[in-house]
């Protein structure tokens, strides 16, 4: 059972050294991170959602946190946000 909590991420962001999301749940996961510390994000119109790696529709990158999840926990931040903060 997914579990949708609307409302900002809660985590901070680990992304690649040039502050660019992965472009790959595997280019995290060479970077050392584990499945459960990897979050894929996706937008819908405007809104991000994190969640688990292994979601592939409406993806704009991948990004890790020292916090790990449990694979079905979804994040919707629900605002606008500029192409620049991918």
């Amino acid at each position: 059972m997914d579990t949708n909590t609307f409302a900002d991420f809660p985590f901070e962001e680990i992304r690649r050294p040039d502050d660019n999301m992965f472009n790959s749940w595997k280019e995290a996961e060479q970077a050392g991170f584990k499945e459960n510390q990897i979050w894929s994000v996706t937008d819908c119109d405007g809104d991000w959602t994190y969640g688990p790696p292994t979601h592939y529709v409406n993806i704009i990158g991948f990004i890790a946190t020292a916090e790990t999840h449990d694979g079905e926990t979804y994040y919707h931040e629900l605002e606008d946000r500029d192409e620049d903060e991918t």
